[in-house]
């Protein structure tokens, strides 16, 4: 029997194999603190390899995975680092990636990725901290301070560069004063407050969140421009006082009728002429990756990313007028829609 040629390269199963040192090279990269080490001095890799007490060899093939994936950059064996390093990778950055790499929660693990998939397919996977569902303690207003504070630093490194993007480029221009609901960290409030000194923000969420929100209000020097405000969006009573509302990386965690009630309730608080914000990533079932997060929300929490026209829908539904969208950082936009 004559075996036939393959029909198409294989090139996308290796792409997609070595792919898993993807996470794991930018993992090690912040346990190793090489971003810092390179703008110390410590620019080749036997310098690198000398600091840490590793092989020679092994660093060099390393920094090469690395100039590939873009994090570094290579000139006369002399390494320097990228401008998506210097962003995300450096410590000293407001857009440090490291509470997402460093996986506090073991959410990326490779090594149980698979597992976590097939019990998804056959049913809900609910992610769990110290024993108990992620999902209910937010809902239920249950989260310990441990879990608040993880939670909220790994949220941050997520969403804040996008946040002051779409802060820097206007979409919040309408609003004098602004409630950040479901805030975690406060990265919509800390970057409207920091693109518009005169004007102020509430910060909303529950207690435990609010003490690690502290930290970010501080860091940034916003405490005179920004409201802290505990309570859950569930069971407690909303702040007043505001023009505008965003739910920033929040609709995403639930299903349809919760996004439908939160966004509701936030008609019914806004004054007339106030405004809606929606800061997220939006489903795209043509791309890869918005595909793969809201397939990792429905492993995590049972969820899904919204598409614009779910959000458009939902937004419509609850009496806003004439949804938009604003494109802000990568994949993230903010939907924005008025109240008449």
């Amino acid at each position: 029997m004559h075996i036939q040629a393959p029909t198409a390269s294989d090139s996308p199963l290796w792409d997609r194999l070595m792919g898993n040192y993807t996470f794991a090279c930018l993992k090690v990269a912040a346990q190793l603190d090489i971003a810092g080490l390179i703008n110390e001095g410590y620019n080749t890799s036997a310098a690198l390899a000398e600091k840490l007490q590793l092989s020679n060899k092994g660093m060099q093939l390393y920094l090469l995975a690395l100039h590939h994936l873009g994090y570094v950059n290579i000139e006369d064996q002399h390494y320097t680092n990228s401008e998506l390093t210097e962003n995300y990778l450096n410590k000293s950055s407001p857009y440090y990636w490291g509470e997402v790499l460093l996986d506090p929660f073991a959410i990326y693990d490779i090594n149980h990725l698979d597992k976590k998939i097939l019990t998804s397919l056959k049913r809900e996977y609910e992610l769990e901290c110290k024993g108990h569902s992620v999902t209910d303690m937010w809902q239920q207003g249950e989260m310990d301070s441990d879990s608040a504070a993880a939670f909220t630093h790994l949220m941050h490194s997520q969403g804040f560069a996008s946040a002051v993007t779409a802060a820097s480029k206007g979409m919040f221009s309408p609003v004098k004063t602004l409630l950040d609901a479901g805030a975690g960290s406060g990265t919509i409030a800390l970057a409207f407050c920091d693109t518009y000194p005169e004007r102020s923000a509430l910060l909303f969420d529950l207690a435990p969140v609010c003490e690690a929100a502290k930290e970010y209000v501080q860091k940034f020097k916003k405490a005179e421009q920004i409201t802290i405000v505990k309570g859950d969006l569930f069971s407690a009573e909303w702040p007043k006082g505001f023009d505008g509302i965003c739910f920033s990386n929040v609709l995403h965690d639930w299903l349809e009728p919760v996004g439908q009630s939160l966004v509701e309730k936030a008609f019914c608080l806004l004054p007339s002429g106030g405004y809606i914000f929606i800061h997220d990533m939006l489903y795209d079932e043509k791309r890869l990756t918005p595909s793969l997060f809201s397939f990792h929300l429905y492993m995590n929490h049972g969820a899904q990313l919204f598409s614009e026209p779910e959000l458009y829908k939902l937004l419509v539904n609850a009496g806003f007028k004439a949804p938009q969208t604003h494109p802000s950082l990568g994949y993230f936009s903010v939907i924005s829609a008025k109240k008449r």
